[in-house]
């Protein structure tokens, strides 16, 4: 019956011309906040006391978009791929502005890739600048950081800016962030957690004497729309209950749901197979996403802030209601749509003629311990060998829908759980897979391809069961080079059931709004 109703509204909404955003769903829209799943950067041999990671090699290319007529502030954060933030900075955009930025130059120190607008305003920045507040294209802020600890005094380093020196780090700052993000490889066997960082300062464990680096670059990024520059991450209560991500107050500029992105992998080598791309994984914000109860509602960033103002945790909201500002002061977390947790797509198993396939994989996990209702548990500690994080469901077909691995447990492709095959493991939040000549994953020897279905359980809690997935295929001398995102098998809209008619106009998670 859901199904039909809303088909009936997208119908209706079609007739009247009428535009429509759907929240939940598996979309490529403007979202509030950006993720790029997986990047890439060769290592080309930097150590530790290289000034700069040198050319050459994978990189990873980035780009986003405000498609509003109104500035705002990006936030970006570097995580490692154990789930760790490891570095994060502002980028302010005007309206229609774009910007792009190698991941490579990132982690050299490059932040100031938005040059047109990364710049001293009569030697102040423009997080700082009064007359950058306010709602046109050329201001970003919507209002000062209620928060003292970011909020520039005097000479303090530890302030919110969006200007910074070129490059913006180095010394043991810099050798924290590449230490964070070494020792990455792709992922070619799924029996156990893999190999992991030996020493990782963004998860706690000091680097070694001496200190040597090894693999390549890893991780991935976040993107969110934030009310005011700061230097808090996502992972950080202050993130929310400050009211920094931005939420409710942007009606006017039809809500913060603005930024577009892309991102591409560039191997200059001639056999290098690498060169694929996709649009940025893009989250929604709806304000309907503000009921936070246990193992029910999902959000993003639920793993990371239960928040509430009303909670009892001796937190005091630092968003006045009553002053100008207390329209953006939203009662509980993030309100962003979550992602999915079952997907499928094709591989191909072409020896003869090289053709290969891999997954970008990115899926939902904490590496920290978590301090809740039921007191202090480790989630999955990714930054230790000595957990891991949950298995995951395959179920392995060919080109003649013949089942190679795996027991699929429904009729698929339904996002019923496709059937557990023991002791497959994708361990960290962040990957490259290898399908192709992967030890643990049986392709068919019969045919030249076939799919896969994955389900990615989270044992603890609905609200971290999500993921996402997308596909390279390619084949030497790049006759073949393409990237895609998988298919989402998850037959519902993803959030919980809290989404409701609204006043006639929310129908089914069916937002609508006018042209």
């Amino acid at each position: 019956m859901k199904k039909f109703t809303v088909l009936v509204a997208l119908a209706l909404l079609a007739a009247t011309g009428t535009g429509y955003a759907v929240t939940c769903a598996y979309d490529n829209v403007p979202g509030a906040t950006l993720l790029v799943p997986y990047f890439k950067v060769s290592r080309n041999g930097a150590t530790v006391d290289t000034p700069t990671i040198p050319a050459g090699g994978v990189d990873t290319i980035v780009a986003i978009t405000n498609v509003s007529e109104w500035g705002v502030i990006a936030h970006w954060t570097v995580w490692n791929k154990q789930s760790a933030p490891v570095v994060d900075w502002n980028v302010p955009l005007t309206g229609y502005d774009v910007a792009t930025a190698s991941v490579r130059d990132i982690l050299n120190g490059k932040l100031n890739f938005n040059t047109n607008t990364q710049v001293l305003i009569n030697g102040i920045d423009p997080c700082i600048a009064p007359s950058k507040h306010g709602n046109t294209q050329t201001r970003y802020i919507r209002f000062t950081n209620p928060d003292s600890y970011n909020r520039p005094t005097g000479d303090r380093t530890d302030a919110e800016y969006s200007v910074y020196l070129n490059p913006a780090f180095d010394g043991e700052f810099k050798k924290n962030i590449w230490d964070s993000l070494d020792e990455s490889y792709d992922v070619t066997e799924l029996n156990g957690p893999g190999a992991n960082d030996t020493d990782n300062p963004a998860c706690g464990v000091s680097r070694k004497t001496p200190d040597v680096l090894a693999g390549d670059f890893t991780g991935y990024i976040t993107i969110d729309v934030v009310n005011f520059c700061t230097r808090r991450f996502p992972d950080e209560a202050q993130f929310y209950y400050n009211d920094a991500i931005a939420t409710v107050g942007w009606d006017e500029n039809g809500g913060p749901n603005v930024l577009i992105g892309d991102y591409f992998f560039i191997d200059p080598a001639p056999q290098g197979g690498n060169i694929s791309g996709d649009a940025m994984v893009s989250l929604e914000f709806d304000a309907r996403l503000n009921d936070w109860r246990a193992d029910e509602d999902k959000t993003f960033y639920a793993r990371f802030n239960r928040h509430t103002t009303s909670e009892g945790t001796g937190i005091t909201d630092l968003v006045p209601a009553g002053a100008f500002w207390g329209s953006y002061a939203f009662l509980h977390g993030d309100g962003r749509e979550p992602l999915g947790a079952a997907y499928g797509f094709r591989y191909l198993n072409d020896a003869a003629n090289g053709l290969t396939s891999w997954a970008t994989v990115w899926r939902s996990d904490l590496w920290d311990t978590v301090v809740d209702a039921q007191g202090p548990t480790v989630r999955s500690n990714l930054c230790s060998n000595a957990y891991m994080s949950q298995p995951v469901s395959i179920a392995i077909f060919d080109n003649d829908e013949n089942l190679v691995q795996g027991e699929p447990g429904g009729p698929l492709p339904s996002g019923d759980d496709p059937g557990a095959e023991p002791g497959i493991y994708i361990p960290w939040e962040a990957q490259r897979v290898a399908i192709t000549g992967n030890t643990d994953i049986f392709l068919s020897t019969t045919f030249k391809g076939g799919w896969i279905s994955v389900y990615f359980p989270y044992e603890w809690s609905a609200q971290y069961n999500q993921a996402w997935v997308g596909i390279q295929h390619s084949a030497p001398g790049l006759n073949v080079s393409v990237g895609h995102n998988a298919t989402l098998l998850d037959n519902q809209f993803l959030c919980p059931g809290n989404i409701f008619v609204d006043a006639g106009n929310v129908i089914s998670g069916v937002v609508v709004g006018a042209e």
